[in-house]
């Protein structure tokens, strides 16, 4: 504080002091803060935000100075032989690739391609800029197919003639003499799962495997038609709204085509929108039957959003939503449909009160179904097998755990009929097992302290299962993905793609080769092809960051810490000012996404990013993980967040940030910023209202945040928090229905193979409208008004306690936008950096409406 004789006398004009003058300088500067609440040290340690450099750096700044990050391989058949579009700064290219000879060339003449397509679409093309990233192979593979806006054109490789094939075809479907390349995506005669049917653009028909039948929804019901008979044959009859095998609604399509008519848009009369669609079913490979999965949803409560921006008046948006531990959730039923007969039927498949089904499937013929059921709680789940003739079911195998939710994977057998392997988190981390075709258990495939989480590949001819796992190699991060190959008999277990990098591969048709994509969040992408012991056989790719780093570039940097346990490592990322000075005091900002069922921790290369953005206005900015997230790491390393589904990761973040800061004297732990999206937005509101986190972190930005989990989706609560049974009363057991011909017993419910309806659940999970009264520090709040997945009604939830507690906070509200902001993006991105300028840099670039 200045003492008073250390002002300035102001003299007037006639030499007598003015002490009106110098009492308005006292009060003046008694006004004027010394510094920010949340900032130390002196002017000069205290960078104010470098926005030219944060520009400079922005997505779209950036746009034109990155090229192609990773190599996507499309195979031409069943054949070893791949092509693929790859950008550099000299341009884009398609290339060829035939891995046993290892020849790599053009694809076709781009050149010549290009002048052709001039002519053609009567539009200039350069050849290294073309307008078609993909592309489709003829059949006889001597020609390829590609869109321009609204035009199909086939390019001959032999005589280089371009001919035009008026519209592209709908949706997924393709000519008869056009392949999808391997790799590709799409196609296939039968989807799975319940609900509506497919796209507007895909064709209605599902045809079983032999193309003599087809079965497609209509007004919530299923049809099927026998391909050269009349006849279509309506085989439900109950199909409803919420209980649905397929419907669209041209209801809807009507009125917009009659106000357009109105508006003299169109001319001719109304147009019609065919009522079918795609069903979800499956047939079976004999062509038989078919299979379909149906939800019913009508005891299901809504939820409601308004759309304020619809013209010409504000519209109610209603859908089905169930909340955790709600006693009416959807329920799934089985349906199965044998060709001949006049009605599908519905198999009894009942055991545990709102109980899920997952991966039902076909093994040999159409006698018999697979699927797993799962309890409610996802605490214990069966592989059953069911006998479609008599109904009876039969348990395989079963899985169950306590405190701690269960993941599951579809089987995979090593032939028809054959082995099966199994994946199971028995020990504590995710590995493969692999039984009879009757669920005896002959061996494990994998093991260790490590995860194997997806099988890539199977060659049934050979007995080798290809296998994709995280954490086996020492003193690699423990989240860099690597390829191994094993003999099904459980011999020879080979790792295919060394080196400490993440990799990315893919498998040939033939299984032969492999197209290993490799990187680290500092390290560019590089691309190679290996063959089937992991020999790099080519050389392909590497990511053009060359025009990055002559601006000024350098990739985040890898760190390890220690949790709160202090003994658990937690892996992140760091991002620094491109114009970094050691001798100064830097705020640090975390970027969080808590999980359970992910860490937002980059692990492949990533040129770009608002992480990275925002450390150029002068801040450090990190991503980190935490306890209770990825399930990549171990069984017991996700479920340290199961019944504490809100504070369970602020101390490894503090604990983490407190050793960076220790290691790194440019870091302000005075001047600490927060922010994340979803689960993220969570933790960044709770993070400032928990005692002592919200005395540790000063700034954060939360968006969409499911702030009340109590109103989030039902099933990823409760997977995740963790369902609480209630005991069923004891006069319940007259309710029991017997399932597999056993009776009553003095078991509850949930461990006997009996439903009961009787039985309750309980759920309550912490929020942070509970801890509004704590909150310090400044808060960005933002949610979009139509988000049906995290609904603004938890955002809104908070805004309005904390109003209640009298807390000062910032609220942005995205008009018409979901869970992600789209369009609004960019503004909001902006909004973010501008928020942690002025909180944690004394920069107060808010004075006016304008964004420079």
């Amino acid at each position: 504080m200045l003492a008073l004789s250390s002002l300035p006398v102001i003299a007037s004009p006639a030499g007598r002091p003015r002490l009106r003058v110098l009492v308005h300088a006292i009060t003046l500067l008694a006004a004027i803060p010394v510094a920010p609440l949340a900032q130390s040290g002196s002017a000069s340690d205290r960078p104010q935000a470098n926005w030219e450099l944060s520009n400079k750096f922005g997505t779209q700044a950036l746009q034109r100075v990155t090229y192609s990050s990773t190599l996507q391989p499309r195979w031409i058949g069943k054949t070893d032989s791949m092509w693929y579009n790859w950008r550099n700064r000299e341009g884009a290219t398609f290339y060829l690739v035939y891995p046993p000879t290892k020849v790599k060339r053009p694809l076709f003449d781009h050149v010549k391609l290009a002048g052709a397509l001039a002519t053609a679409h009567q539009k200039p093309y350069e050849p290294n800029a073309l307008p078609f990233t993909t592309l489709n192979f003829t059949r006889d593979h001597k020609a390829i197919r590609f869109t321009v806006d609204s035009t199909r054109y086939e390019w001959n490789l032999v005589t280089e003639q371009i001919r035009s094939m008026g519209r592209p075809p709908r949706g997924d479907s393709l000519p008869p003499d056009e392949e999808r390349q391997e790799g590709q995506g799409g196609g296939g005669g039968g989807g799975r799962g319940g609900g509506f049917g497919g796209g507007a653009g895909q064709d209605f028909r599902n045809f079983s495997p032999d193309s003599t039948a087809f079965v497609f929804a209509m007004n919530h019901n299923l049809y099927v038609v026998e391909v050269g008979k009349p006849d279509t044959v309506r085989i439900t009859t109950d199909g409803a709204r919420n209980y649905s095998f397929g419907f669209r609604d041209t209801a809807t399509v009507q009125q917009q085509d009659d106000d357009d008519e109105q508006q003299g848009g169109r001319q001719g009369g109304a147009r019609t929108r065919d009522p079918r669609v795609r069903a979800n079913v499956t047939w079976s490979p004999d062509s038989k039957a078919f299979f379909t999965l149906r939800n019913d949803s009508r005891k299901v409560k809504e939820l409601y959003l308004v759309n304020v921006l619809a013209e010409p008046r504000p519209a109610l948006s209603s859908y089905t939503y169930a909340m955790p531990g709600e006693e009416d959730v959807s329920q799934q039923e089985l349906h199965v449909y044998r060709r001949g007969d006049p009605q599908a039927k519905q198999v009894n498949l009942r055991k545990w009160r709102d109980q899920r089904i997952f991966y039902t499937h076909w093994t040999t013929g159409s006698s018999s179904l697979r699927l797993v059921r799962r309890d409610r709680p996802q605490r214990h789940l069966e592989l059953v097998e069911i006998d479609l003739a008599s109904g009876q079911s039969k348990t395989l195998l079963t899985e169950s755990v306590s405190n701690a939710n269960l993941e599951s994977q579809a089987p995979r057998y090593v032939k028809g009929g054959g082995d099966m392997i199994w994946w199971s988190e028995r020990t504590g981390w995710g590995h493969y097992y692999l039984y009879d075709h009757q669920g005896t258990y002959k061996r494990p495939l994998t093991s260790g302290t490590w995860r194997a989480d997806q099988v890539a590949q199977v060659d049934t001819v050979a007995g080798v299962v290809w296998i994709s796992g995280v954490g086996r190699e020492r003193g690699e991060n423990p989240y860099y993905r690597h390829l191994y190959r094993v003999n099904a008999d459980g011999s020879g277990f080979s790792l295919v793609d060394a080196g400490d990098f993440n990799h990315a591969g893919t498998l040939s048709p033939t299984r032969k080769y492999v197209v290993d994509n490799f990187s680290r969040v500092n390290a560019p992408t590089k691309s190679v092809v290996r063959d089937g012991t992991g020999a790099v056989v080519m050389d392909l790719e590497a990511t053009d960051v060359s025009a990055l780093k002559e601006l000024g570039w350098r990739p985040p940097e890898p760190f390890v810490v220690k949790a709160a346990d202090g003994v658990t490592d937690i892996y992140g990322n760091m991002w620094r000012p491109f114009d970094f000075d050691s001798t100064k005091k830097y705020p640090i900002v975390a970027h969080v996404y808590p999980g359970p069922q992910t860490e937002q921790v980059n692990i492949p290369f990533n040129a770009g990013g608002v992480q990275q953005q925002l450390a150029q206005l002068g801040m450090i900015v990190i991503q980190i993980g935490n306890r209770g997230g990825s399930p990549l790491r171990s069984n017991a390393y996700q479920n340290f967040s199961y019944y504490n589904l809100r504070d369970y990761a602020l101390a490894d973040k503090k604990a983490g940030i407190e050793q960076l800061a220790a290691r790194h004297s440019w870091i302000d732990l005075e001047r600490v910023g927060i922010y994340g999206h979803s689960g993220g937005g969570f933790l960044t509101a709770a993070a400032l209202m928990l005692p002592p986190y919200n005395d540790f972190f000063t700034v954060g930005v939360s968006s969409s945040g499911n702030h009340d989990n109590n109103i989030y989706n039902q099933n990823w609560s409760e997977q995740y928090h963790g369902l609480r049974t209630v005991a069923a009363r004891a006069d319940s057991a007259r309710g029991r229905r017997a399932v597999n011909g056993r009776g009553p017993s003095g078991l509850t419910s949930a461990d006997t193979g009996f439903v009961d309806d009787s039985l309750r659940y309980e759920i309550k999970v912490p929020t942070n409208i509970e801890l509004a009264p704590n909150l310090k520090g400044r808060l960005l709040l933002a949610t979009g008004d139509m988000d049906n997945n995290v609904h603004p009604g938890g955002t809104i939830r908070l805004v309005n306690a904390l109003i209640k507690a009298n807390k000062r906070f910032d609220f942005i509200l995205l008009p018409g936008k979901a869970h992600g902001y789209a369009d609004y993006q960019p503004y909001f991105n902006r909004m973010l950096m501008e928020y942690f300028a002025e909180h944690l840099l004394g920069d107060n670039y808010r004075r006016s409406a304008e964004i420079r």
